[in-house]
């Protein structure tokens, strides 16, 4: 998958983009776009961003998760070999180590996550918070990444292309 960035000053031209790339086929569910004032995009029918791509929550998640497999796994191996209180334990211990810490640092990951910017929209926040929009668009295939090109180049060249990401993805 692929994501395109682009910033642009005006509402009219965010709704002009997405007009346009959902008559190429590109879905309302494939675009984002985060502005300083949600009220203003939502009211425009425009899909905005949610939680889950304004934070670092599905990222900082990912990171806690397999640093809890690796707790886990490495206390699960101990209560095997050490088998405390005289009481020998067997790959269940293992198993119910791992995943409680596995489930225990993707919690701890998400709420550290939470409190955090998306590491993916860092750069152009600053531009946000001056009141641009950022569209973000995702593709699946080439044919999708002609038609957001073209579309933008041909129709849009008040938005600026600020960024791509090949193979986007918010774990990493």
């Amino acid at each position: 998958m692929k994501r395109f960035y682009y910033m642009t000053k005006s509402l009219s031209s965010v709704l002009g983009i997405h007009r346009d790339l959902e008559e190429v086929g590109i879905g309302y569910n494939r675009m984002y776009v985060l502005g300083k004032n949600h009220t203003v995009l939502e009211e425009a029918h425009v899909h905005t961003t949610t939680p889950w791509e304004e934070t670092d929550i599905m990222h900082s998640g990912f990171v806690g998760a397999i640093g809890g497999l690796v707790c886990g796994l490495l206390l699960g191996l101990i209560l095997v070999a050490v088998a405390p209180f005289g009481v020998p334990l067997g790959t269940v211990a293992l198993i119910a180590s791992t995943a409680f810490f596995t489930c225990l640092g993707a919690w701890f990951g998400g709420l550290i996550g939470i409190s955090r910017r998306n590491h993916h929209l860092e750069r152009f926040l600053p531009d946000v918070e001056r009141g641009e929009y950022l569209v973000m668009v995702d593709t699946d295939d080439g044919n999708q990444e002609r038609s957001v090109r073209r579309i933008m180049t041909e129709r849009h060249r008040e938005a600026r292309m600020a960024a791509e990401e090949d193979g986007y993805s918010p774990f990493f």
